[in-house]
C-alpha cells in the first residue's frame, strides 16, 4: 500500500488530492493545524489518519513523519491566496517556513518524493505564457512568498537528489472551492438567474479543471525527473476572458439576466494575458489537462446540485435564495 502525507488537506485543491488517494487505495495522513475547518475533510475511514500539528514546529514535524514513514509528501498548506487574506506575516510564515521545516524533516524521513505546489502569480505580469525557466517576477506578498518557497525547494532538491518538483497551479476550479471564489460565485448565481458583481469584461484565466490537476500531481510524485527541482506550469495552454466563461454559465444555465461589467474594481493581479506554457508538463510528465472548461462546469453544477445539504451551505455563504 501506498502511504502519503498531505498538507493543506483541508483546503480546495488538498480536499480533492485526499479522496483520490483514498479511492486509489492509499493511506493518507493529514497534516493540519490546529482548528482546521471540517467541512471539505473527508468523513473518517480506515485508511485515513488526521494530525493536527504546527507545521513551524520543527521537531514535532521531524518526530511525526519518521514514525509515519511516508513515501510522498503533497505539500499544499497555503495562505493568501484569496483576497481576503492579507496578513503579510501568516503568508511568509505559512508558506515559506512550513516548506522549509517539511521539506527538511522530510528528507530526515527518506521520503522518495515532495510535491511542493506554487502558484502562477510567482511569474509576475507577461506578456505572453511564460516558461519555466523565465525569471519569477512576483508582486505582492502571496506570490513572493511562494516563488521564494519554490526557490528553497528546487535548491535542496538538487543538493540532496531527492525530488522535490513545483507545480505552478493556474486558476484550479471545481468541486470543493471557495464559494465566493468566481468560478462558485459565478454558477451560484446563475442558477438564480443572476450574475455577481463582475470585474473589466477582458479579464484573463487559464482555468484548469482540478481532477486534472489531482492527475499532475500524483505523476510528479512518482515519475523520475532530470532535474530534481524542476518546476511544471499546470493550465490548459488557453486563456479564457471574463466575457467568454460568462456566455458558457450563460448557456449552460440558461440565466437571462445581463452581467454588469466592471460593477467590481479591478483586482491588482488582474491582467488580459494570463495563460501557462505547458510544453514541459507535456514532455517530462506526459501530463496535458483533459478537461474543457464547458465540461468543467457541467461538472461542477451536476456536483453542487446532488448534495441539498452542501448546494444550501455554498448558497448561504453568499446569502443567495432559490427562487
Amino acid at each position: 500500500m501506498q502511504r502519503a502525507v498531505v498538507t493543506g488537506g483541508s483546503g480546495f485543491v488538498g480536499a480533492s488530492l485526499v479522496r483520490r488517494l483514498l479511492s486509489l487505495g492509499w493511506q493518507v495522513d493529514l497534516l493540519l493545524r490546529p482548528g482546521f475547518a471540517t467541512w471539505r475533510v473527508p468523513a473518517q475511514q480506515p485508511q485515513l489518519s488526521m494530525h493536527a500539528i504546527d507545521l513551524t514546529d520543527a521537531s514535532s514535524v521531524r518526530a511525526l513523519l519518521h514514525r509515519l514513514q511516508p513515501r510522498y509528501v503533497f505539500h499544499l498548506a497555503a495562505h493568501g491566496a484569496y483576497s481576503w487574506q492579507t496578513d503579510a506575516a501568516m503568508i511568509a510564515k505559512t508558506n515559506l517556513e512550513t516548506t522549509r521545516t517539511l521539506a527538511l524533516a522530510s528528507l530526515e524521513a527518506n521520503v522518495e518524493a515532495i510535491v511542493h505546489t506554487g502558484t502562477s502569480l510567482e511569474y509576475g505580469r507577461k506578456r505572453h505564457a511564460p516558461s519555466e525557466d523565465e525569471a519569477a517576477e512576483p508582486e505582492g506578498a502571496y506570490a513572493i512568498s511562494k516563488a521564494a518557497a519554490t526557490a528553497f525547494c528546487r535548491d535542496l532538491a538538487r543538493r540532496s537528489g531527492i525530488r522535490i518538483p513545483t507545480l505552478r497551479l493556474y486558476s484550479v476550479y471545481g468541486p470543493w472551492e471557495e464559494p465566493r471564489r468566481l468560478v462558485p460565485s459565478l454558477l451560484l448565481h446563475a442558477m438564480v438567474g443572476r450574475w455577481p458583481p463582475l470585474a473589466n469584461a477582458k479579464t484573463a484565466r487559464d482555468f484548469v479543471w482540478v481532477e486534472d490537476v489531482i492527475d499532475a500531481l500524483i505523476i510528479a510524485a512518482s515519475r523520475p525527473l532530470a532535474d530534481p527541482g524542476a518546476i511544471f506550469s499546470i493550465g490548459t495552454g488557453w486563456q479564457t476572458t471574463l466575457r467568454e466563461i460568462v456566455d458558457i454559465v450563460r448557456d449552460i444555465t440558461g440565466c437571462e439576466a445581463e452581467p454588469h461589467w466592471q460593477s467590481m474594481p479591478d483586482r491588482d493581479w488582474d491582467t488580459d494575458i494570463w495563460q501557462a506554457e505547458t510544453r514541459r508538463a507535456a514532455t517530462e510528465l506526459g501530463w496535458t489537462a483533459q478537461t474543457t472548461l464547458r465540461t468543467g462546469l457541467r461538472r461542477t453544477i451536476e456536483w453542487l446540485r446532488e448534495d441539498r445539504e452542501r448546494l444550501g451551505l455554498y448558497r448561504a455563504s453568499l446569502n443567495l435564495t432559490d427562487t
